[in-house]
């Protein structure tokens, strides 16, 4: 006769949007964990830092006619993305949940004009700083902070900051074995601790990596999985 303790169960839902392929994909981490969102979460997870720090930027920019406006738009840009390149950990991105890298010289870029303002255009992107492991995380998102507000502006061009800096990770299947070996020794460990002869099955290893933001520059990755052991009962 065999018993069934069920070790872990996890139903879980993530409000972010994965790759749906293996190709190296950025993906933005939004908010910081709550409570709630520990207790939901599979008993193996791996604690890693994210790879940069990314504040959403509006620009706005309110000269009367509209190709000086975009003019002015995109040499504010570009000057930003000169900045970037010589302060050597900033990049220009652009994109909600998945980022792309931003190219002032594009002309398919859209300056969107503002329908409750008159002569008035507006523009979304996002400035990125590499998370360096070596600094304090308060002083990395308050440096990625300065180097915005103290971009060259030109004309009639202003920066409006909006919210806190976000968090993004670069292809995180990339952690997937480092998971799944975690897992094992868990329950190397777990069939260990119980002391019987017991089979050990596990469910839903093969779902996609996810994760979960817990700090300025910190995260957590895991797969959702189920695991179950079959345990003989001691005569």
């Amino acid at each position: 006769m065999l018993k069934k303790i069920i070790a872990t169960t996890l139903v879980l839902t993530c409000g972010i949007a994965q790759a749906q392929d293996d190709v190296l994909e950025e993906v933005i981490v939004t908010g910081i964990m709550e409570t709630d969102g520990y207790y939901e979460m599979p008993a193996v997870t791996l604690k890693k830092q994210g790879d940069f720090l990314v504040q959403d930027v509006k620009m706005i920019n309110d000269t009367r006619d509209k190709k000086m406006r975009e003019k002015e738009i995109r040499e504010t840009l570009l000057a930003l993305a000169e900045s970037a390149k010589k302060q050597g950990d900033m990049q220009l991105s652009y994109g909600d949940e998945f980022l792309r890298t931003l190219d002032p010289k594009d002309k398919s870029l859209v300056f969107t004009e503002d329908r409750s303002r008159a002569d008035t255009s507006y523009f979304y992107f996002s400035v990125k700083q590499k998370v360096n492991p070596q600094l304090p995380a308060t002083e990395q998102e308050a440096s990625l902070e300065k180097f915005i507000k103290s971009a060259k502006k030109i004309g009639r061009t202003e920066l409006d900051l909006s919210g806190e800096a976000d968090l993004s990770i670069v292809n995180p299947e990339k952690y997937r074995y480092e998971v799944i070996k975690k897992i094992a020794e868990e329950n190397n460990t777990l069939r260990q601790a119980i002391g019987q002869s017991c089979d050990i099955q596990l469910d839903g290893i093969s779902n996609r990596v996810k994760w979960q933001r817990t700090g300025i520059i910190d995260l957590v990755i895991y797969i959702p999985y189920r695991t179950q052991l079959n345990c003989k009962q001691q005569q």
